[in-house]
């Protein structure tokens, strides 16, 4: 049963990948937007994020490991997702007090990759500490 899940989730992953492409492919054709996070439209860019996403299924799909979850890891979890809402609080309080003192002049795009980047190496070093100490 757990096999027929994967296969479906995996469909999934695949047929949204594909769409996201698609719309890529039709929004690159129709020249919408210019200089989109580095690319040069947004439909080059979601082009490459659907290549992403497939490239991560297929990963995903070949490397498939059998992972026990036992209580422990999932209070670590927990710990960690705790200590990352409290950094993301911290982080968006500091933010307002900077912008308040000094416009920040960053773009939109820039200041949320590097928010979502710093949000995922807080979180994954905070599980990795915790993990050592529980």
């Amino acid at each position: 049963m757990k096999q027929n899940r994967n296969i479906k989730d995996s469909v999934w992953r695949y047929g949204f990948a594909s769409v996201v492409i698609l719309v890529g492919v039709f929004l690159s054709y129709l020249n919408v937007g210019n200089e989109f996070l580095g690319f040069s439209s947004v439909g080059f860019w979601l082009i490459y994020v659907g290549i992403i996403m497939l490239a991560v299924t297929t990963i995903q799909l070949i490397f498939n490991k059998k992972r026990v979850v036992d209580e422990r890891m999932q209070f670590v979890a927990t710990k960690a997702a705790r200590i990352t809402f409290i950094g993301i609080i911290l982080f968006a309080f500091i933010i307002m007090i900077a912008d308040g003192i000094k416009p920040i002049t960053l773009s939109y795009s820039y200041f949320m990759s590097y928010f979502i980047c710093g949000i995922v190496l807080l979180y994954s070093i905070s599980y990795k500490i915790l993990l050592k100490y529980y």
